[in-house]
């Protein structure tokens, strides 16, 4: 059978962004979270009210997964077509249906609070909550350490015009910058996206170079706004958090990411210890290159020879086969979402960059969006995206409040495809500008996860902590910038970008604060995993799942320790996972002295 292209959407709702179906959907949706804020308040609990407060939980998870599946759906919309300004005013429809139910699982939490301990546990005890019981006691507990709820309702209504508002103007901003660039004598008008992927994938040194050149100078032209933002969201969180009694910035991501602050210290302790090993790639590298030192911009020089002329249905097929080798329950899930229409990857024009996966939890499906261009990379992207969707697919039958899990362990699945196949691709190559692009693949991805953000964490953490006493100025953010990538990268660069704060989108998300050491945690966490299964084998493959169906029921710790049999507050899951990582630099050094200028 030919393997199909395109995703079907209309099995979800018909007619796409003109959908009536879709639009009846959204209309009940909203009239029932308009019935349940008329609702009055919970009684107090007890043995003869704990029907109603059942009740009332049942009908927010319903209320959230019927959002969330017709959020997936309007996303979906919105990526296959960037020109559907229809699917645009659904997407900023459902996001007001958001704020309304967010306040309602406020007001919910606060109740929860205010009950007593040894009511609320038996409330979680009965049958039609246990499962759910880790999720409701989050809601709780994050109530019990913030400011009264009316009160918290208000720096939500105040944030939507404040705080996130600096988000969205950061968004302007940088999205509607413009530059002139010329290559190859002819001059073209490009966003700073696409000047981004000059300075960091153009086989020509002085395109790079340029390209870089312009990118710090346009960046340095928009720094004083861009500081405004960065300088008066954090006054907001600081000052929301002084409130709250919050002593530590740290506080929020690692209660969003159910991490202790000593698993985090320990992770970033080892690599600390660990990453000068990548010292050894870049010399070499650099070499492969011609140079003495490695640049900012030489880091993800492309080098090797990368096969770049698969079809769809050959990318899918090399996925399959060898993720069967490892899990066949992986496989088989693989094989049904490409068979049934799941996956998106056509090459054409008019859709978003990048790629995606998405649930549907009322169809009990997922949704894989990318473009597939031929390259390995892609066939990478597509093992990648559909480990995000077995994951998605393990959770399925299990209750919507038994699914969420967090950033800092969403990429587990997906790096684990991902590392399963390009290990295979790897093992199977004999030539060897072949094998030296994917070892560089590799290593470009421990630099990143290992190096690049542990320069944003150490920049963020700093930043705060000078934020408390005043603004900082563009100058002084530059200087804390090249600070923190120097130590990031032991100085094995000649060259740092210290506009860094100012053109990384991440620095400017509100509503994921710290958004940087939940990809490097998941990025060894999955390493980590990797190496188990490897001298496992087939054994691990129950002990895969059942860890996967407890990211949503699990703080970090405790599911490590339940499923892996690790502590992460302690040094040896991780020197295993950081070792996993650097595993292939000896083979790229040894390669590299072949294929040297």
């Amino acid at each position: 059978m030919t393997v199909p292209i395109n995703w079907d959407l209309d099995s979800i709702f018909p007619g796409g962004s003109e959908s009536a179906e879709f639009a009846a959907f959204v209309a009940q949706l909203t009239a029932d979270i308009a019935a349940a804020k008329a609702q009055p308040a919970l009684p107090a609990l007890s043995p003869k009210t704990q029907s109603q407060w059942t009740d009332a939980i049942n009908q927010l998870y319903n209320l959230s997964e019927r959002l969330f599946h017709a959020g997936s759906f309007t996303g979906c919309l919105v990526a296959q077509d960037v020109n559907d300004d229809k699917a645009r005013l659904l997407d900023g429809e459902l996001d007001s249906l958001h704020a309304r139910l967010e306040t309602l699982w406020t007001r919910f939490a606060a109740d929860a609070a205010n009950q007593p301990d040894a009511a609320w546990d038996a409330l979680l005890a009965t049958d039609a909550l246990r499962p759910v019981a880790f999720d409701l006691n989050e809601h709780r507990t994050q109530a019990k350490e913030k400011l009264p709820a009316e009160v918290e309702a208000l720096i939500a209504e105040l944030a939507a015009d404040g705080y996130h508002a600096w988000d969205q103007l950061y968004n302007v901003v940088s999205g509607s910058k413009q530059v002139e660039f010329e290559e190859a004598g002819e001059k073209k008008t490009m966003s700073l996206g696409q000047l981004q992927s000059k300075y960091n994938d153009a086989p020509d040194r002085d395109v790079r170079r340029r390209a870089f050149a312009l990118f710090e100078k346009t960046w340095a032209e928009l720094a004083p706004v861009i500081s405004m933002a960065l300088n008066y969201q954090a006054g907001f969180r600081l000052t929301t958090y002084n409130h709250r009694g919050w002593d530590s910035v740290l506080k929020e991501p690692l209660f969003d990411n159910r991490m202790r602050r000593e698993t985090l210290d320990t992770m970033w302790g080892v690599i600390a210890q660990k990453s000068d090993r990548l010292l050894d790639y870049f010399d070499a590298k650099a070499k492969v290159l011609g140079l003495d030192r490695l640049t900012w911009f030489d880091v993800n020089a492309p080098i090797g020879n990368l096969k770049s002329d698969f079809s769809f249905e050959e990318a899918a097929d090399f996925v399959v086969e060898n993720l069967a080798r490892v899990n066949p329950d992986i496989a088989n899930f693989c094989r049904m979402a490409i068979d049934s229409g799941w996956v998106e990857s056509e090459n054409r024009p008019g859709k978003r960059a990048g790629a995606f996966c998405t649930r549907l939890p009322l169809k009990h499906e997922t949704r894989v969006f990318m473009t597939f261009s031929g390259s390995y990379n892609g066939l990478s992207t597509l093992a990648h995206e559909l480990g995000h969707g077995y994951h998605g697919y393990v959770l399925r039958d299990m209750p919507f409040g038994a699914q969420r899990y967090t950033m800092s362990v969403a990429e587990t699945a997906s790096t684990f495809n991902e590392l399963v196949v390009t290990d295979a691709y790897l093992n199977q190559s004999s030539d060897d500008g072949e094998r030296l692009g994917l070892l560089d693949r590799k290593l470009g991805d421990a630099t990143a996860f290992l190096m690049n953000i542990r320069a944003r964490f150490d920049f963020e953490r700093e930043f705060f902590a000078r934020r408390a006493n005043g603004q900082l100025s563009v100058d002084d953010l530059s200087a804390l910038m090249v600070d923190a990538q120097k130590t990031a990268y032991h100085d094995g660069l000649s060259q740092y970008h210290p506009l860094f704060w100012a053109s990384k989108l991440h620095f400017y998300i509100t509503r994921a604060p710290f958004y940087n050491f939940p990809y490097t945690f998941g990025f060894l966490f999955s390493h980590g995993i990797y190496a188990m299964a490897q001298e496992a084998g087939a054994g691990f493959k129950d002990r895969y799942i059942a860890l996967l169906r407890d990211t949503g029921s699990m703080d970090t710790e405790t599911l490590a320790k339940t499923h892996l049999g690790v502590d992460l507050t302690k040094p040896a899951f991780w020197e295993t996972a950081v070792d996993e990582v650097l595993a292939a630099v000896d083979a790229f050094v040894a390669l590299a002295k072949k294929n040297s200028i």
